[in-house]
């Protein structure tokens, strides 16, 4: 059986991509006590977490925008993933007022149990995790530019800035 996993609570958790448009791979990727844990996962599934994690936190009256995406939302390397993700839960524990990201590994049918992971966070950590999958899945996880806030190529930088007139990175 491969790893199962819980972090109650986390200390930081992201969902986001590695790789170019039409080439990424996403991931789930959670630190509790200096260990981190990374699972690989469909963008549909990243998608479908910033929706009903928007969904739940609206429940509570936040509304996630893109000012919440925050530079130390992004993916800690070098990544080595448990597993694949198959099923994913999200849901809020009133009592607590946790939120709870399970997810249960995509297995073979007729091979071995699945491994689950279990992310338990408070509401800084969900606003982040949301903000930041909604960010991956949008905008490929790309950094923003910090002059017009535009996004920025990896390769050619930022396109539409006006410091370089839209034609690609600054010469100097």
């Amino acid at each position: 059986m491969s790893r199962s996993v819980v972090h109650d609570p986390t200390d930081w958790i992201t969902a986001s991509s590695i790789g170019p448009p039409g080439d990424r791979t996403f991931y789930v990727q959670s630190r509790r006590d200096g260990e981190y844990v990374a699972l690989v996962a469909e963008k549909s599934q990243i998608r479908s977490l910033a929706e009903l994690g928007q969904e739940l936190l609206e429940r509570v009256d936040i509304t996630v925008t893109p000012d919440d995406v925050t530079g130390d939302q992004e993916l800690h390397g070098p990544i080595q993933p448990l597993w694949r993700a198959g099923q994913m839960s999200l849901g809020l524990d009133p009592d607590d007022e946790m939120f709870v990201l399970e997810i249960v590994e995509l297995v073979v049918e007729g091979d071995e149990e699945p491994a689950t992971a279990r992310f338990v966070m408070d509401l800084e950590r969900m606003v982040g995790l949301v903000a930041f999958a909604a960010f991956a899945v949008e905008h490929g996880g790309r950094e923003r530019c910090q002059v017009c806030e535009g996004l920025r190529d990896p390769l050619m930088g930022c396109m539409g800035c006006p410091l370089t007139n839209g034609s690609g990175p600054k010469r100097i």
